[in-house]
């Protein structure tokens, strides 16, 4: 293809996020296209194409100035005149080179030449410069600009890096987020064969269990891009063999009846076991306890796991302890000094109550009127376990406390098995929707301690996570700066954006200043899973999704129809 010539750069060519063009006339190009500047690095190097992004187009015409006023309103033209005087300028941020060695991205750090052709670039150029690993990555859309017939370019993210290295997902309310998510999510289990544990707040995910069976979208293979056709038939086919296998999707809820009715009784109830969680765990459950309370309580753990030596273990049994079996722990003879004063007083008492008000919030623990207690290794599996599976945690209903204490208890669970040298889990992806409920800025979240642990430790062990936000304002920003792949979506709060820039060195000025003018599905993708910042227009997804917005005149009808 002949590129055709737009314009010319002008004024200082070194800021390579803020190069000036003269554009040729109006039609020439658009905010958010490609363009293309020949650029020679080295005298000893060749010619190569530094691929552009044009972020800003001014235009003023001299005739219509907004000095003149009023005045403009009278001004008319006769027939046939042409306007003249324009002025066109647009901003172009470079998005770099491919090296021809080593192939990878690089900003060119001798300046562009002055007057220098800006070209247009055609989907092929650019699906060469973005040259992705199919067998590697994930289709999450395709480039705006390019997202529709012979011209489309799809973009890729490498899986490796999208799941070990975290990702967050930041978007206003109805911007498609946890559509986004969606797709990302049935593409890791169907076509990756991954594991992923969502843990959702409103039963959105659960949606694609709902009354006990699949449940997908109309017309797979109706879309109109052209890989969607293919691969939604695929991921359908994939989940329902899956799920004949024993894997696919599983959805655990708290202890509640209403659940067993929203999935036709094929959900498994939560029951987890106290007696695992290690006294940091009960301390994050159970805040504001004073020294001696805590005394109380690690001595009931204690014997608790002493006195009933077989697993599983009741949590019927401790709440006995603390109550009215108190003076069992009084006459062990295992008490230190400080332990047995801690018992004499009123501590037993407000720890019993604490507890008993957590457990019939959470409505998740085991007791002896359930048949088996929660395995961790049979909802993730192991590494020799080669079934992708999507494991919904809905926790729709239940207070912030008992959200937070589940994931919690579950996150921290988790991390411990894949850490074991002897027994580890297999490799898995945990989602925080609504993130800011479970790691929010000043931590004051049951959830936040362990959620930081993961950022910081999780990689080494096979545990990556995604964090889902309409507040990012409110998220922790040390467990958003962990996050090495970010997808925002539309943003008009200037207080987010302005946390986006702080938190994430991967965000220019020119992308903050394009999210509140992003469509619906649209999103702006950077990170070590992509080779540069790129904005995306996220295809469909297989599975129903239950995020969406209630067709309300539909639900209210006509009186007396």
């Amino acid at each position: 293809m002949k590129h055709k010539v737009l314009g010319k750069l002008v004024g200082n060519t070194g800021d390579a996020a803020q190069l000036t063009m003269v554009v040729q006339d109006s039609f020439s190009v658009r905010r958010g296209e490609f363009v293309r500047i020949m650029h020679q690095e080295r005298a000893d190097e060749s010619v190569v194409p530094v691929l552009g992004r044009v972020t800003r187009i001014t235009r003023t015409n001299m005739l219509f100035n907004a000095g003149f006023g009023g005045g403009v309103t009278e001004l008319e033209l006769l027939p046939g005149a042409s306007v003249t005087g324009e002025n066109l300028y647009a901003n172009v941020e470079l998005v770099g080179y491919r090296d021809p060695v080593s192939r990878q991205i690089k900003i060119p750090r001798r300046p562009l030449d002055p007057g220098a052709a800006v070209e247009t670039v055609d989907f092929q150029f650019l699906s060469d410069f973005y040259e992705f690993n199919e067998h590697t990555s994930l289709h999450l859309g395709n480039l705006v600009g390019y997202e529709r017939g012979d011209n489309t370019v799809p973009v890729f993210l490498e899986v490796n890096k999208l799941v070990t290295e975290h990702m967050a997902v930041l978007a206003m309310t109805g911007s498609g987020k946890s559509y986004t998510v969606g797709r990302i999510i049935e593409r890791l289990v169907a076509l990756n064969n991954g594991t992923v544990i969502v843990f959702d707040p409103h039963g959105e995910y659960g949606r694609a269990l709902e009354k006990g069976q699949l449940n997908f979208s109309g017309g797979l293979s109706e879309s109109e891009d052209g890989r969607d056709r293919t691969a939604l038939p695929k991921i359908r086919d994939t989940l329902e063999r899956l799920q004949q296998a024993g894997a696919g999707i599983h959805v655990y809820t708290p202890q509640n009846e209403s659940f067993k009715h929203k999935y036709a009784g094929k959900n498994a109830q939560l029951a987890l076991q106290f007696d695992h969680f290690e006294m940091d765990d009960v301390a994050e459950i159970l805040p504001g306890l004073t020294e001696p309370q805590q005394r109380v309580v690690d001595v009931a753990l204690r014997y608790w796991r002493t006195a009933d030596k077989t697993e599983p273990r009741d949590i019927n049994r401790l709440r006995h302890f603390l109550g009215d079996g108190i003076e069992e722990l009084r006459e062990w003879d295992d008490l230190s000094e400080a332990e047995g004063k801690a018992l004499n007083g009123r501590s037993a008492a407000v720890i019993s109550m604490k507890l008993s008000r957590v457990l019939n919030e959470a409505q998740s623990f085991y007791s002896a009127a359930m048949s088996a207690p929660t395995d961790i290794y049979k909802m993730v599996g192991r590494p020799s376990n080669k079934q992708g599976r999507l494991v919904v945690i809905d926790l729709q209903g239940l207070s912030d406390t008992a959200k937070q204490v589940i994931c919690a208890l579950l996150s921290s669970e988790i991390l411990r098995a894949a850490s074991s040298k002897t027994d580890p889990l297999r490799p898995c992806f945990l989602v925080y929707e609504e993130g800011h409920n479970f790691a929010p800025a000043g931590g004051n979240a049951v959830s936040h301690r362990i959620i930081k642990k993961i950022a910081g430790e999780g990689r080494k062990f096979g545990v990556g996570f995604a964090i889902v936000s309409q507040r990012p304002s409110k998220l922790d920003a040390d467990v958003t700066s962990q996050c090495n792949t970010l997808i925002t979506m539309r943003l008009k709060n200037p207080d987010d954006q302005r946390f986006i820039a702080k938190a994430s060195d991967m965000v220019s000025k020119a992308d903050l200043d394009e999210l509140p003018n992003l469509s619906t599905g649209e999103a702006l993708v950077c990170g070590r899973s992509i080779p540069a910042p790129l904005l995306v227009k996220v295809g469909d997804k297989a599975l129903i999704h239950g995020g969406e917005s209630p067709e309300v005149l539909r639900v209210w009808g006509r009186f007396g129809d």
